[in-house]
């Protein structure tokens, strides 16, 4: 008996690809229809647009002040819960209601301005059964703080400019993931196809590949048998990217890269590379928004103000969307200083102030000001915000790692310049510039008037390794950063900078009084090291001295 399944002919497979065509047509055709039903909201191009001529209106009308809600009533002949609506950009409304807002400020409403609302709850499930979207293990973005800028700018890229490879890069907990999914939500209306994918496990290329060939291969009404070299599965999935508009949103893409080289691929993912450069220089009609805590080098090359690959890097929260993470948390008491400065040390790190929302909560029932004297302590790296830096930090080569305890001594934002000045070597020094440049790739680093800085908790984890890093030399005897970095400032003038030093060594004395009986002990290991060293290149000698003074100055 013949078990082979009859081979489709010609006419008959063309008359399954119209159908097929007909199918997806048909679907899109109803999605259009249920946006229309269910009204338009502003994109957040629009919003960023409408935001911009309100406060230019408030700024030359009312000295700056904000227009009220009945201000604005007034102004569009808008009702009161159409402008709520509006505002809230969650439900939708008509499109001439749109235009009443934008013309009351003076401008045009365009079609890049509006979309239709953003799944949520159970309409969020429908959107996940969607044949033609392929969710995976995206985290849900019910809950979204602020990102209206960035949002924004990640449509104007995507949908707009249509760019090919579009890379959302930023340190540990920041939101990358989040607004990876917040953004393809939004627009995906304007994709035929959208593909999540999480590469965390470190799946390789050709395994990638496979999984995207399963979804694409029956929705193009194509028997699913994948091919069997990774040629043709690349050629095959740039069939399908090139013939409709597809989203194709791949997560986490630092788990594929090497940590001791920035923007290098792990051994044996090295295709990686080969495919990204192939997205972004082959013309097809379909994007890839990736999400990375480093940039790779393929980005680094494609990306470019006329290019269509582009790379943005995420800052903090604002004060008001930070806020709204411990509000959903809680109660809270604060002052608005006092927000301000516990959002500031953290940086807007969403993650980051996650973790310590709860941990005001469990530990002083809400109160911003008993938090805020540990602060001032230096006791602002919780343990889950470790964990989190400490991933990052162990990635690092000894070089990077060295270069950044240059910015715990001297706890300010500083210059190549002046850090190349203080390295011990010519060779090491020259090596600063390609060394500042990885930790500016590795989303650790960022630049401020032509100065370098840490941002504030990442600076205090910084800190605190190197107090570590001081005390296992005396605990070891064994000299590595007492001998490389200076802890009371390279230059005799710089008084105020050896003032803010200090804490660093008394910092570093109180850890060794935890782990040493007397302080003439602690004493009795730093003479014999400054004995041993006291002819060695390098600030060793210079800081064992200050140490020694120190310690009588407790005595």
């Amino acid at each position: 008996m013949n078990c082979n399944k009859p081979k489709l002919d010609s006419d008959s497979t063309k008359k399954t690809e119209r159908l097929t065509a007909s199918f997806s047509k048909s679907n899109r055709n109803v999605s259009s229809a249920l946006g229309r039903m269910r009204g338009v909201i502003l994109s957040p191009i629009g919003w960023q647009r409408f935001q911009a001529a309100k406060q230019q209106a408030e700024l030359e009308e009312i000295w700056g002040k904000h227009f009220t809600q009945e201000n604005l009533s007034d102004r569009t002949a808008l009702s009161l819960n159409t402008l709520s609506r509006i505002f809230k950009r969650e439900q939708g409304v008509d499109r001439q209601s749109l235009e009443y807002l934008f013309q009351a400020f003076g401008l045009e409403l365009t079609t890049a301005d509006f979309t239709t609302p953003t799944a949520s709850g159970e309409e969020w499930e429908n959107q996940r059964s969607n044949p033609q979207q392929d969710w995976d293990n995206a985290v849900d973005t019910s809950v979204f703080y602020g990102r209206e800028i960035e949002l924004a700018q990640l449509w104007q890229w995507i949908a707009s400019d249509r760019c090919r490879v579009v890379a959302l890069l930023g340190i540990a907990g920041i939101g990358k993931s989040t607004l990876a999914v917040k953004a393809a939500l939004q627009m995906q209306a304007e994709f035929e196809i959208v593909v999540w994918r999480s590469l965390s496990n470190s799946p390789p290329l050709d395994e990638l590949l496979s999984s995207l060939l399963k979804f694409f291969m029956p929705i193009y009404g194509e028997d699913p048998a994948i091919p069997n070299t990774l040629d043709e599965k690349f050629s095959k999935l740039m069939e399908y990217l090139r013939s409709q508009r597809c989203l194709l949103i791949l997560d986490n893409a630092e788990a594929i890269l090497q940590g001791q080289q920035v923007g290098q691929w792990r051994s044996g993912y090295e295709a990686y590379g080969q495919f990204l450069i192939a997205l972004g220089e082959t013309p097809h009609q379909s994007c890839c928004l990736l999400t990375s805590r480093e940039k790779s080098r393929e980005i680094v090359l494609m990306e470019g103000e006329q290019s269509a690959v582009k790379s943005l890097l995420l800052s903090g929260l604002t004060l008001d969307d930070a806020r709204a993470i411990f509000q959903q948390k809680g109660a809270f008491t604060a002052s608005e200083t006092q927000w301000q400065i516990l959002i500031d040390r953290y940086s807007g790190n969403p993650l980051a102030l996650k973790l310590v929302a709860t941990a005001t909560q469990d530990l002083f029932d809400g109160s911003i000001a008993e938090v805020l004297t540990y602060l001032d302590r230096g006791i602002f790296v919780f343990e889950d915000i470790r964990h989190l830096l400490d991933c990052q930090f162990d990635r690092l080569s000894e070089g990077e790692q060295k270069t950044l305890l240059w910015f715990a001594i001297y706890q300010e934002p500083v210059a190549i310049a002046d850090i190349c000045e203080s390295v011990v070597g010519s060779v090491a020094g020259k090596s600063v510039p390609q060394q500042i440049n990885s930790l500016i790739r590795r989303s650790l680093l960022k630049k401020t008037d032509g100065l370098f800085c840490l941002q504030p908790y990442v600076l205090a984890y910084v800190t605190e390794r190197l107090i570590q890093q001081i005390c296992t030399e005396f605990e070891t005897q064994q000299i590595d950063v007492l001998q490389s970095h200076s802890l009371i400032g390279v230059s005799e003038k710089d008084c105020k900078r050896k003032m803010k030093l200090r804490p660093i060594v008394q910092l570093a004395i109180e850890r060794l009084l935890s782990r040493f009986t007397t302080i003439s002990e602690i004493e009795e290991i730093a003479n014999k090291l400054l004995e041993q060293q006291r002819h060695k290149p390098g600030y060793v000698a210079a800081n064992l001295r200050d140490f020694l003074v120190q310690l009588q100055e407790i005595c």
